[in-house]
Order: structure tokens, then sequence, then C-alpha cells
């Protein structure tokens, strides 16, 4: 997966090399910071925090991303102690973070002055650790009737999803220069990692 990532950087160097010697007037760079929300459950959602930088020419272009990701949920683990018949519920964290990066080609059909609009397609490559509930261990003293001892046992969970991704940007310009940025991106990754991210941030044009 990691050569597929990187034949595919390779592509994306030969096309912004392509851009350049046509025309290096015509050429339009820009980057933009956003901040995602994802819909999914795969971590049971979470937060995406990614700068992407790109190269445009016309209709067409590309863009390399890196974020981010951070999710924290909390479950309710339930111990049943038979010699009292009482059911204790004990509240769990589980943490995953992710770092995210994507290659992604660009169509561009609208850009007037007030508006562009761009679809996106491409390959993503995540890297993700996970610290995951395993089991409660305890003790428990029945005539005092409480805990004598209470330890959580958490494993660490790595995981590499690698896929691709379609989306849009719509940017609206508050000037020539910078723009308030909507996006979305569905993600079908390997090792269980669907995504659905929506997101909003700021557009710069260099």
């Amino acid at each position: 997966m990691k050569t597929i990532f990187l034949r595919s950087g390779f592509i994306l160097i030969l096309l912004s090399f392509s851009f350049f010697v046509k025309g290096i007037d015509s050429l339009k760079y820009s980057f933009s910071l956003n901040y995602y929300k994802d819909l999914s459950d795969t971590y049971s959602g979470g937060n995406l925090l990614s700068g992407e930088f790109a190269i445009s020419r016309s209709w067409y272009g590309a863009s390399i991303s890196y974020g981010h990701f951070q999710s924290h949920t909390t479950s309710i683990y339930q111990i049943l102690i038979e010699e009292v018949n009482k059911t204790f519920e004990i509240p769990t964290d589980e943490i995953s973070i992710m770092q995210m990066g994507s290659l992604s080609g660009l169509l561009i059909p609208i850009q007037k002055k007030w508006i562009t609009t761009e679809l996106v397609f491409g390959v993503v490559l995540g890297k993700a650790q996970s610290s995951r509930f395993k089991n409660a261990i305890y003790s428990y003293n029945v005539s005092e009737e409480k805990f004598t001892y209470l330890y959580k046992d958490y494993e660490l969970v790595k995981n590499t999803h690698f896929g691709y991704q379609a989306g849009i940007n719509i940017t609206l310009n508050f000037s020539q220069k910078i723009g308030l940025q909507l996006n979305s991106r569905i993600q079908h990754l390997s090792n269980g990692g669907s995504f659905f991210f929506i997101g909003t941030g700021l557009r710069f044009n260099l």
C-alpha cells in the first residue's frame, strides 16, 4: 500500500511539472486549513484538522493534504456481583488518533469571481492508533459492600487504512486572496475504515 501511495505522489509531481512547462503564468496555487466532523461510526465519530495545498490550471488540478484525526468516546461497562445481586456501571474511555494524508485530482466546473467549486477524487493513507477497553479486573468485599480494587484493562490497537476518496470543495471568495471553504469527503478505506467528513475552513490563494 505504501508503494501505491508513493507512486501516486510521483504522478502528482509529474502533473505539477506538466502544468509548469505548459505555462507558468496560468498556474494557480492555494492553501486551505479545514476542520472536519466525521459522521461515520468507524471510530464512533471524531474530528479532523487538515491542511491542503493545491495547484490548478484552467478546469483541472491536483492537491495534497495532511491531517490529524482524533476521536474520544465514553462507554458503560456493567459488572454483576452475584453474591449481593448488584450491578455496577463503570465508565470506560476509548481514544483513537490517526495521521491521514491524501493525494487527489481536481475537476473545477465552476470558477466565478465570488464562488469556486471543485470535485475531488484521490487516494488516502491513514495510520491509526486506538486505546480500547479490554476488560475490568476487580475484587469486591461482600461484607463491606465495596470494591477493594478495580482496574480497567486497555489494549493498544494499530491499523493502517488505505483506499480512495471522493468529495467536493465549495469556496465563497471574500477577495482574490481569501475565501470561506465548505467541504465534504466520503472515504472507503481498508481495515473497516469508512469515513464521511463534513467540514469548513479558510482558503488562501497564493
